[in-house]
C-alpha cells in the first residue's frame, strides 16, 4: 500500500469530494501538509507547512495553489483556528481583489477583511513558532555532534600488539609464562572495553539525534517515499 492509499484508508470518510479529494491526497503524500484531528468532536484539520489550517471536508482546490475553504471557517483563537486560505499569499490576494472593487467594497466587507488579517496573523505566528522549533533542533544536533566529535577513536594497536606477542610466545615455547600471558590478555581486554564504552557513548548521541528529529517532525508525514516524490518536482 503506497502513501496515497494509506491516506485514503485512514481519512477517506473526511476527505472532500473530487477533484479536490485527489489534490489533497497528493499534497499530503508529498509532505506539504499534515492531517490531524485535535478535537474528536470535530472533523480532522488539514495543516499546511505554509501556516494555514482548514477543516478537511471543506478544503477546495481550483487547479492552482493555494487551497481554500468552501465556507468561511469558524474563527477561533490558538491552534484551533482554521483559515480561509492555505497560506498568506492566498489571503493577501483575496484582500487585493477586494481592494480592486473600490472603497465601498472595502467598507462593506470590513468584517471579512478583519478575519483575513487575523488569518494572516495566525499563519505568520504558526510559521514563526515553527522556525523556532528548527532552531531548537539545530541546537540539539550541535550538542550531539559536539559529543560525538569529543569521543576519539580508541587505538587498536595495543590489542594487535598484545595478540601478536601472545601468538609469538605460544609458538616459541614460552607458554609457561602465565603472568605475562595474563598481562597481555588483559591488555587486549582493555582495548575492547574502551571501544565498548566509546560505542555506547556514540550510540547515545546518535539516539539523541533521532529523538530530536522526531520532536521536530511531530505528527508530520516525513517518509523516504515522500521525500523522493518531492525531489521529482
Amino acid at each position: 500500500m503506497d502513501r496515497r492509499e494509506q491516506i485514503i484508508e485512514r481519512w477517506g470518510e473526511w476527505l472532500p469530494p473530487e477533484p479536490h479529494r485527489q489534490a489533497v491526497v497528493d499534497f499530503v503524500a508529498r509532505g506539504r501538509a499534515t492531517i490531524a484531528r485535535p478535537d474528536e468532536d470535530r472533523p480532522p484539520v488539514l495543516l499546511y507547512e505554509d501556516g494555514g489550517a482548514m477543516s478537511l471536508p471543506l478544503v477546495r482546490y481550483d487547479g492552482s495553489e493555494p487551497f481554500y475553504s468552501a465556507e468561511r471557517p469558524q474563527t477561533e483563537s490558538g491552534e484551533r483556528r482554521t483559515t480561509k486560505y492555505s497560506d498568506v499569499c492566498g489571503t493577501v490576494d483575496e484582500f487585493k481583489r477586494i481592494v480592486q472593487q473600490g472603497p465601498e467594497a472595502l467598507e462593506r466587507r470590513g468584517d471579512e477583511i478583519a478575519e483575513l488579517f487575523d488569518d494572516i496573523r495566525y499563519m505568520i505566528g504558526r510559521m514563526y513558532r515553527r522556525q523556532r522549533e528548527y532552531i531548537t533542533f539545530a541546537d540539539q544536533l550541535r550538542e550531539a555532534l559536539d559529543r560525538l566529535e569529543s569521543l576519539e577513536i580508541v587505538d587498536r594497536a595495543p590489542s594487535d600488539e598484545g595478540l601478536a606477542e601472545i601468538e609469538s610466545m605460544l609458538r616459541s615455547g614460552r607458554a609457561d609464562d602465565a603472568g605475562r600471558l595474563n598481562e597481555l590478555a588483559e591488555q587486549v581486554r582493555a582495548v575492547a572495553q574502551a571501544q565498548e564504552d566509546n560505542l555506547r557513548e556514540q550510540k547515545a548521541a546518535a539516539i539523541d539525534v533521532l529523538a530530536a528529529y522526531r520532536r521536530v517532525r511531530g505528527g508530520r508525514d516525513w517518509t523516504e517515499a515522500e521525500a523522493a516524490i518531492e525531489d521529482e518536482d
